[in-house]
Formats: structure tokens, sequence, C-alpha cells
């Protein structure tokens, strides 16, 4: 069950407006929460405040920065930033539709529920959604949540609507700085053409539910082992990839390869809902 509201308001689209709620679609305890001991007498770690020369600073005496360069800080006072965070707004305004194919896979920050407030919300609500859903667009606007002034993504999800937060321009490198020039190299049709095949042969729906974090059970396995003074039940490492030597012996060796591992089939005709990154 989602937890409480993280957000009331209106969502706005031109002269349209309903009522909706926000919940995080994140479990709270999703982690393993480790903290710092001494080992000979088991005691917790605290941390002092501490300058560079090593002088205690109280709680209270502790600021904001900005590192000028040449050892100059611009100071800026609690109050100071205070002011600048904007007000709070129950309005989400939606001024465009773009494809959800193409918001790129890295703006993905955060994901919401959205769910409609009142009886009277939920038919437009329906409405939206399933518009939303037939033309696989997603509504892009800002909202202001404690404070910040978020770019968003509003996008229809199987069971309803969703809300991620999106990544500014000024937070993403370009790609283009990053990835190698790839369009210097000239493909060879018959490598593109087994690879096709490849990746259509594998083709499924999303089943998330058959990849499990390994470190995390491991971790579990053993604090639990060792609460219960047994050894642990850890698992092997997998087993190391071949080295390629022949690249387009591997492709034809990877499709007569029988199985498609443990997610679902999908029809070729099936249209992908959405991708997501990460979060994060």
């Amino acid at each position: 069950m989602a937890g409480r509201p993280y957000w009331s308001g209106q969502i706005r689209i031109s002269l349209v407006s309903f009522a909706i709620t926000l919940r995080s679609a994140l479990k709270r305890g999703s982690q393993i929460p480790l903290h710092e001991v001494d080992r000979e007498s088991g005691e917790r770690i605290r941390h002092l405040n501490v300058t560079e020369s090593g002088k205690e600073v109280e709680y209270s005496d502790i600021i904001r920065a900005y590192d000028a360069g040449g050892d100059r800080n611009v100071l800026l006072e609690p109050d100071e930033i205070k002011a600048i965070k904007l007000p709070s707004s129950d309005v989400l305004d939606l001024g465009a539709f773009v494809a959800i194919a193409a918001i790129p896979v890295e703006r993905y920050e955060r994901p919401y529920f959205v769910l409609p407030d009142g009886k009277d919300a939920e038919e437009i609500y329906a409405v939206i959604h399933k518009a939303l859903l037939d033309e696989a667009r997603a509504g892009i606007g800002q909202i202001t949540l404690r404070g910040h002034e978020e770019l968003c993504a509003l996008l229809p999800a199987p069971g309803g609507l969703m809300l991620e937060t999106l990544r500014y321009d000024r937070e993403l490198l370009d790609g283009r700085d990053v990835f190698p020039d790839l369009g210097r190299h000239k493909l060879k049709s018959d490598y593109v053409a087994l690879a096709n095949q490849l990746i259509e042969k594998n083709a499924a729906k999303p089943d998330f539910s058959a990849f499990h974090d390994r470190y995390h059970e491991a971790l579990r396995e053993l604090i639990e082992a060792k609460q219960a003074h047994r050894k642990p039940h850890l698992p092997k490492g997998g087993r190391q990839p071949e080295k390629v030597v022949d690249f387009m012996d591997a492709l034809r060796r990877s499709l007569d390869k029988k199985g498609g591992g443990s997610v679902r089939r999908q029809h070729a005709s099936a249209r992908p809902h959405r991708k997501r990154r990460s979060a994060r």
C-alpha cells in the first residue's frame, strides 16, 4: 500500500483541471541500514564537526558556502537560502505532450504514483490516462516540491498515471562528448542482420521480478547467519564469459543456443509501454 500523500494539488491541461495526490513509488527501508562501531567495544562511532585546523564547531555555527576558488568562499546564511526557495504551488501545468520514446532514459530521476483526489476527479483522470496511453505520450511540466522547482513528466502506466521527476539540461553530460564516434566504422550488413535476429529471438515482455539484487540477498544472509551463529550460505560467482575470437561465429552460436532465459516472450506487434533508467 502506498504511503501518505507527498503532494496534493491540481493538474491543469489548458482549461481542464482535476485534483490529484502524489505518493512515492519507492519502498521505504529497501536498503539494509549499516552503521559504524568500534570493533573492540561495539560502541557507535559519532563523527564530530571540525574545521580543517581541528577546531570543533557547534552545529548552529555551521553555514553553507560556495567555493569561488583561490581559498575564497561565498558565505550563504540559512535565512538567505530559505528566502530564495519557491513558495508552494498546488498546480501542475502541463504545456507540452511528447512521445514517451522521445524522453531520453537518462532524464528519469524519481517516480511517483498519481492518484485522483476525490470522486469528482476520477472520470477526467481516467480519460486523461486513456488518452496518454493510446497516444504513447507524456505531459511535460514543472512542479514545486519542498521549495524546489522540478521538471517532470506525467506518464501513463498500465494501472494509472505516474509522475517522474526529470533531470535538467545542466545536470547531464552531452553524450556526444562521451560516446565514441561510431559513425567512423563501416558496419558489415551480415553482422547487423545476425545481431537483429539475436535480439528478436530474445524479445520479451518485461519481467523484472526475475532479477534479484544478489548483493542485498547475500548481505541479509550474512547478517542472519551471524545472528544464528552459523556459516552463511552465500551464492557462488557467475561463470566468466568466453573470450570472443570470431564475432560472426559467436553471433551464429548465440542464435543456435536454445532457451530464452526467464523472461516471457513478447509478440512482435506488441508496443512497449515505456522505458525506465535508475534510478538514480
